[in-house]
C-alpha cells in the first residue's frame, strides 16, 4: 500500500463550531489511521492547544503528527521528536509588538508554554475561551522570552478592517521577511516568510518520503491557503474565506458542522 498523508486545519475545518468532532468524522479517521495513513494536525494554534484539541480524536499517536503555529513547528506526535522549527527573530517580534501598541491594537507573543501579553484585555479573554493557555504578564514582553517566539498575534474585536489597517501599514517592513495573515476576521498572524502551512506541509512530505500528489490537504481561511495549494488534493470547506474556496481544488458541499470532509477522505484514502 502506498501510504498518504491528511494535512487538516482543526477549527471551523475538523472541528464543529462547537470545537467538537462529528461521528462520522471520527470514523473515517479511525480508517485512515487503521489503514496505514498519516495525519498531520496542522493549525495556527499553540502546540500545547492543539494537543488539548487532539484528545477528541479516537487515533493513535502513531502515525499522528502536529504542524503548530502556522508552520513554524512540526512535531511527532508519537515521539514527540521536532522535525522542523522556525522562530521569528527577537528584532521582529519587538518591531510586531511596537507597530501593534501604536496602532492601539492588541498583540502577544508566546513562550513555549504560555501566552506573554502586557495585561488582560477584552482581546485575550476572547482568544483564551477557545485558546486554554495560561498567560503571563509583563510591561516587557521580549524582555520575558528566553526563546523568540514562532509568531505573535494580533487580535481586535472591532473588526477586520482595524487589523487590515495594521497589516498595510507593517507590509513595507515585512516584505521577505515576515508573513502577515488574517486567520479570521478578529486574527491577525504573524510569522517567518519562510514558514507557513504550505512550506512545513512539502517539508513533512518530505521528511515521510511521501510524493506531493499522495497528499490531501482541508482548510477553510486565508492562512490555509498555501496549504491548499501545495497538496495534491486542496479541499476547502463551503463555509470558509473566499481566498480559501478560490485556491482549492474542490469545495465541500457541507459545512464543518455536517460532515463536509468525509466524502474527500473517504475518495482520497479510499477508506
Amino acid at each position: 500500500m502506498e501510504k498518504k498523508i491528511f494535512f487538516t486545519d482543526l477549527d471551523e475545518t475538523l472541528l464543529t463550531t462547537e470545537k467538537t468532532v462529528t461521528e462520522a468524522t471520527k470514523a473515517a479517521l479511525i480508517k485512515l489511521s487503521q489503514a496505514g495513513h498519516y495525519i498531520a494536525l496542522t493549525s495556527g494554534r499553540h502546540l500545547n492547544s492543539m494537543k488539548e484539541a487532539r484528545q477528541l480524536l479516537p487515533i493513535p499517536d502513531r502515525g499522528l503528527y502536529y504542524i503548530a503555529n502556522n508552520g513554524g513547528q512540526i512535531v511527532d506526535g508519537e515521539t514527540g521528536e521536532a522535525i522542523s522549527e522556525l522562530r521569528l527573530t527577537m528584532e521582529e517580534t519587538r518591531y510586531l509588538l511596537h507597530a501593534s501598541a501604536r496602532a492601539g491594537i492588541h498583540c502577544h507573543a508566546y513562550t513555549d508554554e504560555a501566552i506573554v501579553a502586557g495585561s488582560q484585555t477584552p482581546e485575550l479573554t476572547f482568544y483564551q475561551k477557545t485558546i486554554h493557555l495560561p498567560a503571563i504578564f509583563t510591561e516587557d514582553i521580549p524582555g520575558a522570552l528566553s526563546l523568540p517566539p514562532f509568531k505573535c498575534l494580533a487580535i481586535s474585536l472591532r473588526g477586520r478592517d482595524t487589523l487590515e489597517e495594521l497589516k498595510q501599514s507593517l507590509l513595507p517592513w515585512a516584505q521577505g521577511h515576515v508573513t502577515l495573515i488574517c486567520s479570521t476576521d478578529r486574527l491577525l498572524e504573524m510569522f517567518p516568510a519562510a514558514s507557513g502551512k504550505g512550506s512545513a506541509l512539502k517539508r513533512l512530505a518530505q521528511h515521510l518520503h511521501i510524493p506531493l500528489s499522495h497528499t490531501m490537504s482541508a482548510g477553510d481561511q486565508d492562512n490555509d491557503i498555501s496549504m491548499l495549494e501545495a497538496a495534491g488534493l486542496g479541499i476547502a470547506m463551503c463555509n470558509g474565506s473566499q481566498g480559501a474556496r478560490a485556491a482549492a481544488d474542490a469545495v465541500t458541499e457541507s459545512d464543518n458542522n455536517h460532515d463536509g470532509l468525509v466524502p474527500f477522505l473517504e475518495q482520497f484514502f479510499e477508506i
